[in-house]
């Protein structure tokens, strides 16, 4: 019914609206959390690699610093996904794409806005990302999966 009711109010484009900032917001989202769990791990003391809480503390920061750097995509596609439920300007649309949901919301709500109940995510976001990485690593670790090498940098080859 839901998918009916859509699709008549906004057709095929309806379904999908929220995809572009879901998209653009995956990439840096993604990257950052592996980038900064890979990073601290790789600061750590190694008396403490294998330890569980190491790669569990890791896994919180990653999210809590992926997920806020990346939350105001986030923001932006919410608004995006609802727009038809609330009343829109002139019968159009109100953001056409990302950077002018960012725009707008800056413009007409406030930069703050674009934190809007990030608190509330990290409540989800860092256990799971923790959880995550560590579980990951842990099921690498047991299955005899060897890590990575460490790069060399390209004077010293």
């Amino acid at each position: 019914n839901v998918l009916r009711s859509v699709y008549k109010e906004g057709g095929v484009r309806g379904l999908y609206r929220g995809v572009g900032p879901t998209l653009t917001g995956i990439l840096p989202y993604a990257g950052l959390k592996f980038y900064i769990y890979e990073e601290l791990k790789r600061r750590v003391p190694e008396e403490h690699q294998t330890s569980i809480m190491m790669r569990l503390s890791c896994g919180a920061l990653a999210g809590l610093f992926g997920q806020t750097f990346t939350y105001p995509l986030d923001v932006v596609r919410r608004q995006m996904q609802v727009e038809n439920l609330q009343p829109s300007f002139q019968g159009s649309a109100r953001y056409r794409n990302t950077w002018e949901g960012l725009t707008t919301i800056v413009h007409n709500q406030g930069w703050r806005q674009l934190f809007a109940g990030l608190s509330i995510n990290y409540i989800k976001i860092v256990p799971s990302v923790a959880i995550g990485f560590t579980a990951n690593d842990m099921m690498k670790f047991w299955l005899r999966i060897p890590p990575r090498q460490k790069t060399q940098s390209i004077s010293a080859a």
